[in-house]
């Protein structure tokens, strides 16, 4: 061993060590390909449980976990209140589908998805921490939202 080292010499050591240096400090870094969230985001989600003998089918289902229990929702609509439009809705699902809860629901209104009868659709707003899947309720809404078109009789 003590031969093989006698017949490397500094100077290519030198040279060795700072072609792997200027290769590490070039090569791409690997960070997640979404924008970082750090900050809570306000998040507003459009939910429905479902009747008695109705099925999700092929419906997006999403599960909110309040305390130790968690429902399971058909997910009708759902969007980022971000003005900037850096941070959008699938951002936010890529980062939670495979948690189960997908949230964890905190706040004032944390009851809210417990009181929600067989067949209600709710307009949740709320603002989610993507930290610790945290998603506070701020305040919801009977039906689907201000934004739903029009019903017609």
């Amino acid at each position: 061993m003590t031969k093989l080292i006698s017949r490397i010499s500094l100077p290519f050591i030198a040279t060795l060590s700072l072609a792997i240096s200027l290769l590490g400090g070039f090569a791409p870094s690997a960070h997640a390909q979404l924008v970082p969230m750090g900050i809570p985001i306000p998040t507003t989600v459009i939910v429905t449980k479902p009747a008695p003998g109705q099925i999700f089918g092929d419906a997006q289902t999403i599960t909110m976990g309040v305390g130790a229990k968690t429902y399971k929702f058909g997910l009708k609509d759902a969007y980022v209140d971000d003005p900037r439009g850096k941070v959008r809705w699938p951002d936010i699902w890529q980062l939670v589908r495979q948690h189960r809860p997908n949230f964890n629901v905190t706040g004032v209104g944390e009851d809210t998805f417990e009181k929600m009868q067989p067949g209600q659709t709710m307009t949740v707003h709320g603002v989610f921490a993507p930290l610790n899947s945290n998603f506070e309720v701020i305040g919801t809404e009977e039906g689907a939202g201000r934004f739903a078109p029009a019903q017609h009789y």
